[in-house]
């Protein structure tokens, strides 16, 4: 069964690039790529499938009925996907639907023989669910499988026209909850009213939703708020903030102290943090190295006067929050350069006394000539 909407057309790609995906798919000696979780099929097909789609049955329902992409040699794509689902949702015409996870199998096992790769070798993503592996693995035991999230990363870190428009409409959208946030804070408010007029606020700006919501008043834990702690005179509110919108999500951060006078203690660290953005900012441009940037960092820094530790992460935004941490390939993968179309996240950290972690978190784009930033809202410590 197939159902198809009559008055409904083909979606163009956002930011596949058949062309460049047959490149790397040749770099990389693979004969097919299969793709499972929910970021990647978006990419790779423009499905709804994300958490945050207008109605995300297809991610409500993916134990039952799995989307899967196929990358072939010549980047060309097949698609498994829910039966009953319309497929003019996707600009991938070779498609198969799927009742069960067995029929899923099935549909995947056609793609491969069809194009007589059952001997070759097949790259799969890390978080491919264990039954496909272990299907693959037996099906075809001719087949070499191979991890191909490096291969991924080359795909989606340059970032298409469009990639970078909703990027940074999302990041507009969570400036924006910021802003009337930071409007409503005051002694006596909670953070759930607080976090209720963040969310509200992302809704009404057109967002499908939000990505996060780190959010924290005074000490308290920003990674699990909404235990209802209410604003008191002299804390620090931390914001941090991603909105989704059209599957793209962003990344801001800003603080607000509740008193007269912010303390030097706070506001001197983030003002370093500041000077050391805007270095960095100036500093890269495409084929930059990022141990240069980091280096630059350390120095700025120290030039601002501070002698105490802090942390700084240059980490691409777009699909995900952090899809790749350019500072620490340990913990993004492979080392890479800088490269026009790189949207990332300038966030640096320090530690203070009484107060928590102090920071400040902007996005960038990488431009042909240099770097410039998204975000637009103030570079500072906000005050009530």
């Amino acid at each position: 069964m197939v159902l198809y909407r009559r008055d409904s057309e083909r979606p163009d790609p956002i930011g596949y690039d058949k062309s460049k995906a047959a490149r790397l798919m040749k770099q990389y000696e693979l004969d097919a790529l299969i793709v499972s979780s929910p970021e990647n099929v978006f990419y790779a097909s423009g499905l709804p499938v994300r958490h945050h789609a207008t109605n995300p049955i297809l991610f409500a329902l993916r134990n039952q009925y799995p989307s899967v992409a196929i990358i072939h040699a010549d980047g060309e794509e097949s698609l498994v996907v829910w039966d009953i689902y319309d497929r003019n949702l996707t600009w991938i015409r070779d498609t198969r639907g799927c009742l069960t996870p067995k029929d899923a199998l099935r549909a995947l096992k056609r793609f491969l023989k069809k194009r007589k790769v059952t001997d070759g070798t097949i790259g799969i993503e890390s978080t491919l669910p264990f039954y496909i592996t272990n299907f693959l693995k037996g099906t075809f035991p001719q087949a070499s499988l191979k991890i191909g999230d490096d291969l991924l990363l080359d795909l989606q870190l340059v970032k298409s026209e469009e990639e970078i428009r909703r990027i940074t409409e999302s990041t507009r959208m969570a400036e924006v909850a910021i802003s009337n946030m930071i409007a409503a804070t005051k002694p006596g408010i909670s953070d759930l009213e607080l976090i209720q007029l963040g969310k509200k606020s992302i809704l009404d700006e057109g967002a499908e939703g939000w990505d996060h919501f780190t959010f924290s008043i005074g000490e308290s834990d920003p990674e699990a708020p909404g235990t209802g702690i209410k604003v008191k005179q002299n804390d620090l509110v931390r914001y941090d903030i991603g909105a989704f919108y059209q599957g793209y999500v962003s990344d801001v951060n800003r603080y607000c102290y509740v008193g007269e006078n912010i303390p030097p203690k706070v506001k001197d660290p983030v003002d370093a943090i500041i000077q050391v953005q805007n270095a960095c900012e100036k500093a890269i441009k495409p084929g930059v190295d990022p141990k240069e940037i980091l280096a630059l960092s350390e120095k700025t820094w120290r030039e601002a006067g501070r002698q105490d530790s802090f942390i700084i992460m240059a980490h691409s935004v777009g699909l995900r929050t952090e899809e790749f941490h350019f500072f620490d390939p340990m913990h993004g993968g492979q080392a890479r350069k800088f490269e026009k179309g790189n949207v990332l996240d300038l966030e640096a950290w320090t530690l203070i006394q009484n107060f928590g972690t102090v920071g400040n978190e902007d996005t960038y784009v990488v431009t042909e000539t240099g770097c410039k930033r998204i975000s637009t809202l103030e570079m500072k410590i906000f005050q009530k």
